[in-house]
């Protein structure tokens, strides 16, 4: 299933967006780390696999295309922030 990626067009938007939210998003990610503190590591992958798939059925609930298609847009967007990641600490 071909993955929903953000056109050309709509990409500077949405970097702008993303930027914007930087602060906000990353108090979020280590709060919700925080609550998964106590948990396996095998727990803690169930735990974010279950709010991934919530939040995209909550996107997609009648359309189960289109949310496996979200899924794997999550999936790819996911692999280009870990390679920027690795890229960045590589040049430190």
């Amino acid at each position: 299933m071909k993955p929903i990626i953000a056109t050309e067009s709509e990409q500077p938007e949405m970097y702008a967006t993303v930027k914007r939210e930087r602060p906000a998003i990353d108090r979020a990610v280590n709060k919700m780390a925080k609550q998964m503190r106590g948990l396996s590591d095998v727990s803690q992958k169930v735990a974010i696999a279950q709010l991934t798939a919530t939040w995209v059925l909550a996107n997609y609930p009648d359309d189960v295309g289109l949310a496996l298609s979200l899924s794997e847009a999550i999936r790819h967007q996911t692999d280009i922030y870990l390679r920027e990641v690795m890229k960045a600490g590589s040049r430190h």
